[in-house]
């Protein structure tokens, strides 16, 4: 056993001193020494290469044989495939060739030939990881583009290995496309945010009825954006470090948000809306993870999943937005050391002469957030009852009694919550600063941020207006209550009807009505005296015919 680990030992040793030789060039010497030490013999060289591709001669020679060159094969080449794509594994013909394993999703499908090189000299991972992370980082012919020593380490163990892909939309039956980011390699308690354009090749418009992200269970956020032509042409086929100022502002300005995920779920959009998607528009790919373990690298990924419709189904459109403390300015955020006490601040959003219907609310902000509500403001511009807790779970079903700003709650309204956005809503966030300095706004989650991100439409979808059918218009005020509360809805049809008030908690303080209740307006007083209210918030549920339309109030006895 001992002599075992030392031939190891002494193995892994020389394979690193070999590879820290040959990084001492930049990133495509390093992929040209591969294919001359692998590739060349007897396939890729001399007069008749296989595939047309002699890989033999300078770098500058064989650099121009593959970037952005048209492939022979032509199953390959009707896919829109090039020998190599900057920026686009999947859509590199060489590396679906190299691949042999690597990445499931991308080995080579009938038609597509056999796996270079398919002799003796086959590729380790370490060295197909090199030709990939070349391609990710836009296939320069100059410079060293990624930390390459971090892939001989992450193969060498231990790493913290990529996320499963889920299967495609077409693996389902399903109309629409799987979009992949990375991997990319982060150094055990790194930091990284990404943007990267992704063209999904569109000939023809769409909409987005359904969107899966699947991330690390570590990643901060996971965003999805338009991007504009000239954004792509601004950013270039490589990562962008989301941690530099000027990229964050030139993203913002070619850029409009279409989903964002704290951690992975499925935004399964109310029926009769869309996300609309032009044909040839491209999509902008924003990871944020931090690695919080200490010995170990992880290879960076993430997916998602773009399920489509044809246009003309009448679907009304869903916008995703977001609002930040400061507005243009969010650098006017600033929290002071509090000495272990909470600091709080409110940001009142508003778009006069509108009427916004909401289906998520979630919150945003860093390590340093303790807690994150939002508010109905009043039309004296004073907070109003309160409809999103903080301390709730990250799907919005229980008070879990904390606040977790890597999982804050995902508040899904259906039907759609209107709001006059003459008053607007208020957004509250509090932290705790336990430190000597002030922590200023940024972009890494020791810095600090206060967004609320929503997704809306500016009228009511007919279906959801259809779900809304056997209770409507349900109501509860004054809001907040001193005294009485008074709840009022309206059955369409006689039914059996189920009023139940529960605390934050997710306990039942009471059931108020149980029986079945005729066609027309109902109006319930809750005397908050009788019923012991304490000072609070609580939730009325209506349900009726299994449907359940819950609004939040606040006691004030």
């Amino acid at each position: 056993m001992k002599l075992k680990s030392t031939l190891v030992f002494t193995v892994a040793l020389f394979s690193i001193f070999l590879v820290s030789e040959i990084f001492a060039q930049s990133t495509f010497e390093n992929v040209h020494a591969i294919f001359q030490a692998k590739c060349t013999a007897g396939c890729h060289s001399g007069g008749s290469p296989s595939g047309n591709l002699n890989l033999s001669g300078t770098t500058a020679d064989v650099y121009n044989r593959l970037v952005n060159v048209n492939p022979t094969n032509p199953v390959a080449l009707g896919k829109g495939y090039k020998r190599v794509t900057p920026g686009y594994p999947y859509y590199s013909f060489l590396m679906k060739k190299v691949n042999s394993g690597l990445d499931v999703h991308n080995d080579l499908e009938t038609g597509e030939g056999n796996t270079m090189p398919n002799n003796v000299n086959t590729l380790t991972n370490v060295e197909k990881e090199l030709i990939r992370q070349w391609i990710i980082w836009g296939a320069p012919d100059t410079g060293n583009v990624y930390n390459e020593n971090l892939i001989v380490d992450f193969y060498n163990g231990p790493g913290i290995p990529e996320i499963q892909a889920p299967p495609t939309p077409q693996e389902e039956g399903r109309e629409g496309y799987q979009v992949r980011f990375g991997p990319v390699f982060l150094e055990p308690g790194g930091e990284f945010e990404f943007f990267q354009p992704y063209d999904p090749k569109l000939t023809e418009a769409k909409e987005i009825t359904e969107m899966k992200g699947i991330i690390s269970p570590t990643s901060h956020h996971w965003v999805l954006r338009r991007i504009d032509e000239a954004g792509v042409i601004g950013l270039g086929p490589a990562p962008r470090d989301g941690n530099d100022l000027i990229t964050q502002a030139y993203i913002f300005q070619h850029t409009e948000n279409m989903g964002v995920w704290q951690f992975s779920r499925t935004i399964d959009l109310p029926d009769g809306t869309a996300i609309f998607q032009d044909s040839g528009e491209a999509i902008l790919l924003n990871l944020h993870i931090p690695n919080y373990s200490q010995d170990s690298i992880i290879a960076a990924t993430g997916y998602y999943n773009i399920y489509t419709q044809d246009v003309g189904s009448g679907a009304i459109e869903m916008h995703t937005g977001l609002t930040t403390y400061g507005g243009t300015d969010p650098f006017i955020l600033n929290i002071p050391p509090t000495g272990g006490q909470p600091y709080t601040l409110l940001n009142h959003f508003r778009r006069p002469g509108e009427t916004w219907y909401f289906w998520t609310f979630q919150a945003h902000s860093h390590s340093w957030g303790i807690d994150y509500d939002m508010y109905y403001a009043n039309p004296d511009s004073s907070k109003g009852a309160q409809f999103y807790e903080g301390f709730y779970n990250e799907d919005y079903t229980f008070n879990q009694g904390y606040y977790s700003y890597s999982h804050p709650p995902v508040l899904t309204n259906e039907p759609l919550m209107e709001v006059d956005m003459d008053n607007g809503l208020f957004f509250e966030s509090t932290w705790v600063n336990n430190g000597p300095d002030t922590i200023p706004f940024g972009f890494t989650t020791e810095q600090e941020m206060f967004i609320a991100y929503f997704q809306y439409t500016t009228e009511m979808p007919t279906s959801v207006e259809e779900k809304e059918k056997p209770v409507s218009n349900v109501d509860v005020y004054p809001n907040p209550s001193r005294d009485n509360i008074n709840l009022s809805y309206t059955l369409k049809n006689t039914a059996h009807a189920v009023v139940e008030l529960f605390n934050l908690t997710g306990s039942k303080v009471k059931t108020i009505v149980n029986s079945v209740q005729s066609a027309g307006k109902h109006l319930l007083k809750i005397k908050s005296e009788d019923e012991e209210l304490a000072p609070g918030t609580y939730m009325v549920s209506v349900t009726v015919d299994g449907q359940v339309t819950t609004k939040k109030v606040v006691s004030l006895n």
